[in-house]
C-alpha cells in the first residue's frame, strides 16, 4: 500500500468518528473499509469513492434526503411510525417521498426508479394508511380491495410480508402456483382486504368465480417489465379488464404501476387504462446509469473449466464466511453443477423453478437469517428480492440484455448499503460484456483471479473471527491440548496451523492472473526498447528454453509496447527464471513475476463488434499466429504464408463454375475454424 493510501486511509477513519452511527454513508465507509482490509490492491480504487462520501457536497445530499423523508412531513399514524422505526427505518427514502402524496390522494402512478430503493414500501405504506382510515370489517367473504400483481412467486410473498411489517391489522393474503388451492380460496372465502399474487394464480382463482375482482379500489403491477419478460402480459390484461368491468374510467380502481424499467407495452396500458392526469415519477430520467449508485462492478476473464474453483475464491476474498453472497447462473443445471461442486468451500444452497414452493421458502428463510451465507440462483431470484444484507453478487456469464444485468447486480447495494457485482466472461464473451457496459453507462474494472496472497490473508481473517467467537467455558475444555502443541511447534506456528485449519487451505496454487486456471504463474517480460508484437518475445523463448515454450499457452502485449504477460507452468517455474538470473538470454530482456495485470495493448477492431469475429480482428490475431508458428499453417486453398497478412491481399476465393455466395459462406467457415483451432 502506497504512503498515500495509508494517510488517506487514516484521515477517511477519523472523518468517520464525525458522521452518526446509522448515516448512509457510515454504512458505505464501512464496507469500503473492510474490503480494503481483506484485499490491500482494492485500496487505490475504493478510497476516492470513500472520501468523496465525505466531501461537503455528499454529505449535503445525504440531509437533504432525510429532510424530505422525514416522517412529519406525511400523513402517517404514530403507530405506523413506531413500526417503521422498530424495521430501522427512519425516514421514506426518495421514491416513497415522491409517490406518497399522489397515492394517497388516489392519483394514478407510473414509477421508476434505481433496484435497491424501495419501490415496495413506496406503494404498501400510503395504501395501508389509506384503508385504515376506512371503516375496517371482518365480514366473511368480502371481495379485497387492493391488488396486487407480482411476476414471481418470491417477489409475492416478499410484498405481503411489506404489507404484514406494518402490523396495520388489515386482512392480507398472498396467492401463487406451487402450492395447494385449498389453503387460499379458504383466506379468500374468510374476507380479504389485500390479496398480493402472481398473474397465472389470480387469474386462475377468477376463472373458477373462487376471487371477486369487482370492488377493487387500488390495483398495483410491480415489476412490470419482468411480467413482459415472462410472458404475463395478455393474464395482466385480463385481470384489469376484470376488475375494471363494473365502472367506467372515472370510476375506476386507482392503478399503480412500478418497475426499474418502462418498455413501451407500460405507455400503451397506461393510456388504456390509466386516467388522463396520471403522475409519472421518475427519478432516473435521461441518467443511462440505471444500476444501483452504491455498487462496485468489477469483471473477470475465466474460462469455463476453471469457473468454479475461482468463484469460490472470489466468494472467499470479496465477501468471507460472515457476509452473504449470491450467485446467478443462466440454467438450472448450471445451478445444481456449481452447488454440488465439492471445489466451492463455503456452505451453499440452490434456488431455481424446479425447487417446491416450500422448499423455496426454507431456503430463501436460510439466507435471510444467515443461516446459509451462499445462494446459487436462476433469475428466479433476480427481481425484486429485498435482502440487504447481500454483499456480493456473482454473475457466472454475462447477461444477454441490459435489464437483466440491472436487476441481478440490484441484489446487493440495497438500501443505502454498498454492494460488489462481478461478472465472469470467457474470451469470446467480451464483446458482449462491453456492449452491457456501454448501454449501461457502466464503468467495468477488469480484475485478476485472486491470487493466494489475498486468498490466504482472507481466509485468515475468517479463520480469526471464528476463533474470537469461542465462548471461555469451551476454552478451558482445550487448553491442555493446546499447550502440548505449543510445547511442541512453538506459539505461533501452533496457531498459524491452527488458523489454517479452520480456513481450509492445506495448500497453496498458484493461478494464473490471465485466465484464472490454477497451475500457472504469470511473469511479465520486459526490453528495453519498443517491440512490434509477442512474436519477438515467442522467438525469444524459443531460442533460449524451447521445452518450456512449447507449454506456454498465453502471451499478451502491454500497453507501453515494450513488454508482455505470459503464464507459464508452476513445474517450470525454476527453469523459467533461472535462464534470466544466469543471463543466458541477454542483457535487453528481463522477466518478473507480478501479482497484478499491467494495462494491457487492445488491437483496434475493425467494424462493429459482434457475436463474430470481424475480419479485421482476425487479421490482427493471425499476424501473432504467423510469428508463431511461422508460414505455411494456413498456405493452402490461396490463404495462408506471409503474404495473406498484407493488408491488401485478395485471394482467389470464387473458381469458375462455383456459386458465390456458397463458396464464401464455406470458406468463411473453414477459415474461422482453422483459426479458432490455433488461436485456442
Amino acid at each position: 500500500m502506497s504512503n498515500t493510501a495509508r494517510k488517506g486511509s487514516i484521515a477517511l477513519l477519523m472523518a468517520m468518528k464525525g458522521l452518526k452511527q446509522r448515516s448512509s454513508a457510515r454504512q458505505q465507509i464501512r464496507t469500503m473499509y473492510y474490503l480494503t482490509k481483506r484485499l490491500p490492491s482494492l485500496v487505490n480504487y475504493q478510497l476516492p469513492r470513500a472520501l468523496s462520501l465525505l466531501s461537503p457536497a455528499a454529505q449535503e445530499d445525504d440531509l437533504d434526503v432525510k429532510e424530505s423523508g422525514d416522517f412529519s412531513k406525511f400523513r402517517l399514524s404514530e403507530e405506523t411510525i413506531e413500526r417503521l422505526r422498530e424495521n430501522k427505518i427512519n425516514y421514506l427514502f426518495p421514491i416513497q417521498s415522491e409517490t406518497f402524496d399522489y397515492i394517497y390522494d388516489g392519483q394514478d402512478i407510473i414509477g421508476q426508479a434505481r433496484t435497491g430503493t424501495g419501490k415496495t414500501l413506496s406503494f404498501a405504506l400510503p395504501l395501508v394508511e389509506k384503508l385504515k382510515l376506512g371503516n375496517l370489517s371482518n365480514k366473511p367473504r368480502r371481495p379485497p380491495k387492493v391488488l396486487v400483481l407480482a411476476p414471481t412467486r418470491e417477489l409475492a410473498k416478499q410484498v405481503g410480508d411489506q404489507f404484514d411489517l406494518l402490523k396495520s391489522g388489515l386482512s392480507v393474503h398472498c396467492v401463487y402456483g406451487g402450492v395447494a388451492y385449498g389453503p387460499q380460496a379458504q383466506a379468500i372465502r374468510n374476507g380479504l382486504d389485500v390479496i398480493v399474487g402472481t398473474p397465472g394464480r389470480i387469474l386462475d382463482l377468477m376463472v373458477n368465480g373462487t376471487l371477486d375482482l369487482t370492488q377493487l379500489k387500488h390495483v398495483v403491477i410491480d415489476e412490470v417489465d419482468r411480467m413482459l419478460d415472462m410472458g404475463f402480459a395478455q393474464s395482466v390484461e385480463d385481470i384489469i379488464e376484470e376488475s375494471y368491468r363494473n365502472g367506467s374510467k372515472e370510476n375506476k380502481p386507482q392503478t399503480l404501476l412500478f418497475s426499474a424499467t418502462l418498455p413501451p407495452w407500460v405507455l400503451r396500458t397506461a393510456k388504456k387504462y390509466m386516467s388522463e392526469d396520471r403522475k409519472i415519477v421518475d427519478l432516473i430520467g435521461d441518467q443511462e446509469l440505471k444500476a444501483s449508485e452504491t455498487i462496485e462492478h468489477l469483471a473477470i476473464k475465466c474460462p469455463y473449466e476453471a469457473r468454479a474453483s475461482t468463484i469460490s475464491d472470489i466468494v472467499q476474498v470479496y465477501c468471507g464466511a460472515h457476509s452473504r453472497t449470491l450467485i446467478f447462473t443462466e440454467t438450472k443445471n448450471d445451478a445444481n453443477n456449481l452447488a454440488l461442486n465439492s471445489i466451492l468451500k463455503q456452505d451453499v444452497q440452490v434456488l431455481h423453478g424446479d425447487i417446491p414452493q416450500e422448499q423455496r421458502e426454507i431456503t430463501l428463510k436460510s439466507f435471510r437469517d444467515g443461516k446459509v451465507r451462499c445462494l446459487v440462483a436462476t433469475d428466479v431470484a433476480a427481481r425484486g428480492l429485498d435482502i440487504p444484507e447481500v454483499d456480493l453478487v456473482v454473475q457466472s456469464e454475462p447477461p444477454k440484455d441490459l435489464d437483466t444485468y440491472i436487476h441481478r447486480s440490484g441484489r446487493t447495494g440495497r438500501a443505502g448499503r454498498s454492494g460488489i457485482s462481478i461478472v465472469f466472461y470467457k474470451p469470446n464473451q467480451e464483446a458482449q460484456l462491453r456492449a452491457v457496459g456501454k448501454r449501461a453507462g457502466i464503468s467495468f474494472k477488469y480484475i485478476p483471479p485472486p491470487q493466494p496472497a489475498d486468498i490466504v490473508r482472507a481466509s485468515a481473517s475468517d479463520a480469526r473471527r471464528f476463533v474470537e467467537a469461542v465462548s471461555p467455558e469451551v476454552l478451558d475444555m482445550f487448553r491442555e491440548a493446546a499447550q502440548a502443541l505449543v510445547d511442541k511447534m512453538g506459539a505461533v506456528d501452533a496457531v498459524a496451523a491452527s488458523l489454517a485449519h479452520i480456513s481450509g487451505t492445506k495448500e497453496i496454487k498458484s493461478r494464473s492472473l490471465l485466465t484464472g486456471r490454477e497451475g500457472f504463474t504469470t511473469y511479465m517480460m520486459s526490453a528495453s526498447y519498443e517491440i512490434r508484437g509477442p512474436g519477438y518475445m515467442w522467438r525469444v523463448l524459443e531460442n533460449n528454453i524451447p521445452d518450456v515454450k512449447e507449454e506456454i499457452e498465453q502471451m499478451k502485449m502491454c500497453s507501453d509496447r515494450k513488454s508482455v504477460v505470459l503464464d507459464v507452468p508452476s513445474h517450470h517455474e525454476k527453469a523459467f527464471e533461472d535462464c534470466w538470473t544466469e543471463g543466458k538470454a541477454g542483457r535487453n530482456i528481463t522477466v518478473e513475476r507480478i501479482s497484478e495485470l499491467p494495462e494491457l495493448y487492445e488491437r483496434p477492431r475493425f467494424g462493429q463488434m459482434g457475436a463474430s469475429q470481424h475480419f479485421g480482428e482476425r487479421y490482427s490475431q493471425g499476424r501473432d499466429v504467423y510469428q508463431r508458428y511461422g508460414p505455411g499453417q494456413f498456405a493452402s486453398k490461396g490463404y495462408g504464408g506471409k503474404e495473406s497478412f498484407r493488408r491488401d491481399f485478395r485471394p482467389n476465393r470464387f473458381p469458375e463454375g462455383k456459386n458465390r455466395d456458397h463458396v464464401m459462406n464455406q470458406h468463411r467457415k473453414n477459415i474461422s475454424q482453422k483459426f479458432d483451432d490455433w488461436l485456442d
